[in-house]
């Protein structure tokens, strides 16, 4: 019996050092032009797109992307000019209109005093698979930063719930102009 119990602690013992090291895995990611840091399970590829205001204006977005397993985070931003106005459930809007999806939950929250929105998305991908897509936005002093976690519905659980709570957790403004 004892035997039994030390195999069994040697082994819970083994697979917490795993675990610890798999979690501890993760890097983290800085973007001096965006002025914030985040955590990532891997680098992320940096990529800029332009999209358009409701001005008709383009807007240069920049975005880091960790792709992990099936799932992903990403981590952008973009600033507005100070004759425009930005709205948290207008963006909203235009997530669920450009992923084709359904909005599960919403919550009020900030960062540092600055107002933001914690969504979560009902998506399908174009082969007809669910993915859940856990949002954070924040609008501070004229720039949008967007955090997102996307994973298949069928790989929601706690693990992946973890994930994404220490992506959004990680993530950190830093101080500039």
């Amino acid at each position: 019996m004892r035997r039994t119990f030390a195999i069994l602690l040697v082994l819970f013992v083994s697979a917490a050092v795993v675990a610890a090291q798999a979690s501890g895995d993760w890097i983290k990611y800085t973007s001096a032009e965006g002025r914030y840091s985040v955590s990532l399970p891997h680098e992320p590829k940096v990529s800029t797109q332009d999209s358009t205001a409701a001005s008709g204006e383009k807007l240069p977005q920049f975005f880091a992307v960790s792709v992990d397993g099936n799932g992903g985070f990403m981590a952008a931003y973009f600033d507005y000019r100070s004759d425009m106005t930005f709205s948290l459930d207008k963006a909203r809007d235009g997530m669920v209109s450009n992923l084709h999806a359904a909005v599960l939950g919403e919550d009020q929250i900030s960062l540092g005093g600055s107002p933001g929105k914690q969504l979560k998305f009902l998506a399908k991908g174009e082969n007809g698979e669910e993915f859940l897509d856990r949002a954070r936005m924040y609008d501070v002093n004229r720039r949008v930063y967007i955090l997102q976690c996307i994973f298949p519905k069928a790989q929601d659980g706690p693990a992946v719930v973890d994930k994404c709570e220490k992506f959004f957790d990680s993530f950190k403004i830093q101080s500039g102009p």
